[in-house]
């Protein structure tokens, strides 16, 4: 089976177009040139909008009795949504998703003092990235010996940053102390 060609991304027209649809106001200057880096950009944000599209149209459909199930059969809908064919398209969704969280966390805690929870999130993050990129890998029967390596190399990371949150983020004291507030 082959994977269809996907089209090239929207232009910013169309991009903008769509982010004002959902009730993003952007506006780029008259003459600005169609640039990857813009495009990029303006992606990011409609990821964005569509995923606080997304919460609000989840929030209503708990007001109105949907269930946990239901949810889950929603949230699978990305997949469709993302043209995705098989598990290991999933796992390399789900791997991007996850490598843009990391990301996204590492930049709220360079904006703001980061505590040491958000610290151990940040490197939980990197670890659920690195291990969801690992799995896509193994999953690829053409791979070759430096994807190989690469995976490993992904799950090595992820167990240190797994074991550095756990130290940094004195996530047990933390769990203590919840629990004596409540």
């Amino acid at each position: 089976m082959t994977t269809p060609t996907p089209p090239p991304p929207l232009g910013h027209d169309d991009l903008l177009g769509v982010l004002k649809t959902m009730g993003v106001e952007i506006s780029l200057s008259a003459d600005a040139p169609e640039q990857p880096i813009v495009t990029l950009n303006l992606s990011h944000g409609l990821v964005g909008a569509v995923e606080n599209h997304a919460m609000r149209a989840e929030a209503a459909a708990r007001d109105a009795g949907a269930g946990p199930e239901e949810i889950a059969e929603a949230t699978a809908q990305a997949f469709n949504g993302a043209a995705c064919r098989s598990t290991n398209d999933d796992i390399f969704l789900l791997s991007w998703r996850a490598q843009r969280m990391a990301q996204a966390v590492g930049q709220v805690n360079q904006q703001s003092d980061a505590d040491r929870l958000m610290k151990a999130v940040e490197l939980t993050a990197g670890a659920l990235a690195g291990l969801l990129s690992a799995a896509h890998t193994m999953r690829d029967m053409q791979r070759d010996d430096n994807a190989t390596t690469d995976a490993a190399r992904c799950v090595r990371a992820a167990d240190k940053a797994l074991q550095e949150a756990r130290e940094t983020g004195g996530l047990e004291v933390l769990a203590q102390m919840l629990t004596m507030t409540t």
